[in-house]
């Protein structure tokens, strides 16, 4: 599949912050909120988190079009869902998606087609590799998979889900011989669904435990984002970090109590990044802009 490579501006500082080099984001996921109040509170967060910490770009981790994603590149939604909810001008900077399973059930071609005419929709690929510059000699990997196909139930309901023939197991051979090549200070893999989350129900995604994550470990990866679960989590597995950013127009998931879950709100949010060559912290902010929680990961000493 498509990588690739974007070697912009270094981002400036905000004035919270030092001019040390970094690479500063915004990833939401669940978006796809038919341009509700909701989501239009979160997308106003993001844009005052955006214009403080002058985020280079957003990343969408699935979810773009609930119920049953967009209909084509043409369709009038992409206007009144998404022009019109992110028309701050702080968030008019690349927009770097990932594929939900909600997507899945409209035109996959409709939301990669988009990128044909639009500005800020940077979307050629359904799995693809960003590799962002953060000072001279470090670069961060950011690894957007599509893990719809990978998950059985989706695969069981073809007239729902849309994904004739797309192959899981070439899917995860890429991503093998991507990290294998990489030899970046930092890589955050992308992906729609948890591999671990903490829900009433359970939450984990037992085909991403068993097929994703030992590649992840493999190659020493320390963060994996997802949303999928409509609610924001942080938990710890080992030496690996898991976000779930998954309130980005919706806040209807429970979350649960377990021992590997270090923070989790059932809130409207999203989390900002920021990554330079000594660390990579991750914020989880509300729709009033509070953050709530904060994690920062030390660099690896090599990769």
């Amino acid at each position: 599949m498509v990588f690739v490579t974007l070697l912009l501006g270094f981002a400036g500082a905000s004035s919270q912050t030092t001019q040390t080099p970094s690479v500063r984001i915004i990833m939401v996921g669940d978006e796809g909120g038919l341009a509700s109040g909701d989501q239009k509170a979160v997308a106003a967060a993001m844009a005052k988190e955006a214009e403080r910490i002058k985020a280079r770009f957003v990343v969408t981790v699935g979810d773009n079009f609930h119920e049953n994603g967009i209909a084509s590149a043409t369709d009038p939604r992409w206007k009144i869902e998404f022009e019109d909810v992110y028309s701050h001008p702080a968030l008019q900077i690349p927009w770097y998606p990932s594929l939900g399973n909600h997507d899945y059930r409209g035109s996959v071609e409709g939301e990669l087609g988009y990128s044909e005419s639009s500005t800020r929709w940077k979307f050629t690929s359904r799995y693809y590799g960003q590799n962002e510059r953060i000072d001279d000699t470090t670069s961060l990997l950011i690894v957007h998979l599509d893990t719809s196909p990978l998950i059985k139930k989706y695969r069981l309901e073809p007239n729902v889900y849309y994904m004739a023939g797309q192959d899981a197991k070439k899917q995860l051979a890429w991503l093998d011989s991507v990290l294998t090549a990489t030899r970046v200070r930092w890589t955050i893999v992308v992906g729609h669904h948890p591999v671990y989350s903490a829900t009433p129900k359970g939450g984990n995604t037992e085909e991403l435990i068993e097929e994703l994550l030992p590649i992840l470990k493999a190659h020493n990866i320390p963060l994996y984002v997802s949303a999928h679960q409509h609610f924001l989590q942080h938990l710890k597995h080992d030496a690996m970090d898991f976000v779930v950013s998954g309130g980005g127009a919706d806040h209807g998931t429970d979350v649960h109590s377990r021992e590997d879950v270090v923070f989790g709100a059932s809130v409207l949010g999203f989390v900002s990044v920021v990554a330079t060559a000594q660390n990579l912290q991750v914020s989880f902010l509300d729709t009033s802009s509070t953050i709530l929680h904060t994690v920062k990961i030390a660099a690896p000493l090599s990769r």
